[in-house]
């Protein structure tokens, strides 16, 4: 049996329903930048010609969720080193710097690009700015001192994702994770010791995640991981994780700490089956409960369906 298979001592079925790319990548790309909306300081990476942005998310390379953007609004195009935008019959149009894209307009570093009143600017390959605004973004959506995602990011890409396993267009299992009994580490050891185990868990955890995957701190020694791999392979990935912590050895002031964890998985695919007008906050419940059977059966292990 492989090592990755789930534990059966671990793992219960229950009885109820990081960056998405390289560094050096991150770095030699286009980028948009957005200034608009919920989603106010996303950035998206160009990689590809014939970018769409638009509101249908299984359309589209660019998702904006404003209601007077279009289903498919306009198209970027690359020609060598220039980027031509190309509006798709909008309702609400396309402009660069304010002036309307009446069929194609070229798009240089730096200009203010509009979709409806969404907008957005570009920055090219390489640029200093697009350093320095990823470095700015990185810090809204990372906690600084556990180097991982913030909650806020994770419910964005949860929206995004949720989005496309409606639209048949991917898959989608969500990962609850808690400490077990955390609070009797700080009482015992003190809240710098507890510090040093959520980095420790984080440090552990981090190299497992997939580069598609969202690995994000929930709350408190709450996290979460979204991943797009199928229920198996995600059950899969939670029971390797909670393994890994287990087999951690956490050492402060001449102590170890024994540190383990309780996981609830819950799929998209699965909670639509039963729920065709389920929302990203029914999903969350539903893993949420599983961890919390998980915590109630012992901790230390994995509850999924």
């Amino acid at each position: 049996m492989s090592d990755d298979r789930p534990n059966d001592d671990k793992t219960v079925v229950a009885s109820s329903t990081q960056s998405l790319t390289s560094a050096a990548t991150r770095n030699n790309a286009p980028v948009l930048l957005q200034y608009d909306g919920g989603a106010a300081g996303k950035r998206f990476i160009l990689q590809t010609t014939g970018v769409v942005l638009g509101r249908r998310a299984d359309k589209v390379q660019v998702w904006i969720d404003d209601s007077s953007v279009s289903r498919e609004h306009c198209r970027i195009d690359f020609q060598d080193t220039k980027a031509i935008v190309t509006d798709l019959g909008s309702l609400n149009h396309t402009f660069v710097n304010d002036i309307r894209v009446m069929q194609s307009a070229e798009m240089a570093h730096g200009d203010m690009l509009r979709v409806g009143n969404v907008r957005l600017r570009y920055f090219t390959h390489g640029s200093a700015d697009q350093l320095l605004f990823d470095r700015i973004y990185r810090m809204a959506v990372q906690d600084r001192m556990l180097d991982v995602f913030r909650r806020e990011y994770a419910m964005e890409r949860l929206e995004e994702e949720f989005r496309l396993v409606k639209a048949g267009a991917t898959d989608l299992s969500f990962i609850m994770i808690d400490l077990d009994k955390f609070k009797s580490i700080n009482d015992s050891y003190g809240h710098d010791a507890g510090d040093i185990v959520l980095k420790e868990v984080c440090s552990t955890i981090k190299p497992l995640i997939g580069t598609a995957d969202t690995f994000a701190r929930f709350g408190g020694e709450e996290f979460c991981v979204l991943t797009s791999s199928l229920g198996s392979d995600a059950l899969v990935l939670a029971e390797r994780i909670r393994r890994s912590v287990e087999q951690t050895s956490i050492e402060y002031d001449g102590h170890v700490i024994p540190v383990t964890i309780s996981l609830g998985l819950a799929n998209a695919r699965e909670l639509l089956g039963h729920e065709p007008a389920a929302t990203v906050q029914d999903l969350i419940r539903l893993a949420d409960a599983r961890l919390y059977q998980s915590k109630q059966g012992g901790r230390n292990r994995v509850t999924a369906a």
